[in-house]
């Protein structure tokens, strides 16, 4: 290493300290690894004494060593459990928000039915996919040959009790005797995981089943007399299909906002659980009735989620068990 001192001696005014020039190769380390405060020490693997840069012994020449194969590997069997012992709670967490999703879902559409009824000033029905609708005779006598059976009317088999969807008989500027029908939205479906009460589709006529729900807070019981849903006939599974009118379970909303059903509130029943639909290899639907688990066992009866709507307003709100 090439240095030149200089000290100037004698001169006035203050003292200088020396200055040590190094050449470009101990510049290049020195701004690599900076020597320690006092200029004497080790640093980085590099000792500087006296103005010289020497590299210690047994220390890496590339610096911080990285991880190794087995290091990366334990790290992702821990990431990996981890993943594991969460993914439950992720799927509980999704389960629980079901029923409040559902119930959001279904007061905001009531909402919209009660809405289009009095702007459009025509009744508007909430027509539920019933079961097996396939056993309609239209669609038995005509199953080889009738166009529903298409995309949509499969898709559909997919969503029996959970598909609702909101439709006119009328519309604004019909003639007199001359009603066109129209669909006031598509087809809807429950999120995954909730289902209309089965018995929904299937009390009978003048037919009334008592449902109770608790409120400890305030010490109350709420009793809910269910009567059957209104029978309409509608276009079937669109209003293009003129020639499927069949008899669809709906509740009807009047222009006056109001429902068609005076004196008697209408209840929308919820349920918990899973729907398994039967298909074959190829994933196609079969048109056959679905098997219905509900978890816990009875919850629609024994832990009742009701959607009311008032039959005068046509205003919903949520019944269900409030405990303290």
């Amino acid at each position: 290493m090439t240095s030149w001192n200089s000290i100037t001696r004698n001169a006035p005014g203050p003292r200088r300290l020396p200055v040590q020039w190094l050449d470009a190769v101990a510049v290049d380390l020195l701004i690599a690894r900076p020597p320690c405060l006092e200029g004497h020490g080790r640093n980085g693997g590099l000792l500087v004494c006296r103005g010289k840069v020497r590299r210690l012994s047994g220390m890496p020449r590339h610096g911080l060593r990285g991880f190794t194969l087995l290091e990366l590997m334990m790290v992702i069997a821990i990431i990996g459990f981890i993943t594991a012992m969460t993914l439950s709670h992720i799927g509980g967490f999704g389960r629980a928000n079901a029923m409040p999703a559902t119930t959001r879902q279904l007061l905001d559409d009531v909402a919209l039915a009660r809405q289009r009824a009095m702007v459009n000033r025509s009744t508007v029905y909430m027509v539920f996919l019933p079961p097996c609708f396939w056993t309609n005779d239209y669609f038995t006598n005509n199953s080889t040959s009738y166009a529903p059976w298409t995309t949509q009317t499969t898709n559909l088999l997919m969503h029996q009790y959970s598909g609702y969807a909101l439709v006119s008989l009328a519309t604004v500027g019909d003639q007199p005797g001359q009603h066109h029908a129209r669909y006031v939205t598509d087809w809807r479906f429950l999120p995954d995981g909730v289902f209309f009460a089965p018995f929904e589709f299937t009390l009978g006529t003048n037919t009334t089943t008592n449902f109770y729900t608790t409120n400890t807070l305030s010490g109350t019981i709420t009793t809910s007399a269910i009567q059957p849903w209104t029978q309409v006939p509608v276009p079937f599974p669109s209003p293009f299909s003129s020639n499927t009118i069949m008899p669809m379970p709906c509740i009807g909303f009047t222009a006056q906002g109001g429902l068609t059903t005076p004196y008697v509130n209408q209840y929308i029943a919820l349920a918990r659980g899973s729907i398994f639909y039967p298909t074959d290899t190829n994933g196609v639907p079969l048109i056959q009735p679905p098997m219905m688990v509900e978890t816990p066992a009875g919850n629609d009866v024994n832990n009742p989620n009701l959607i009311q709507i008032d039959w005068m307003t046509a205003r919903a709100t949520l019944l269900r068990n409030q405990l303290q």
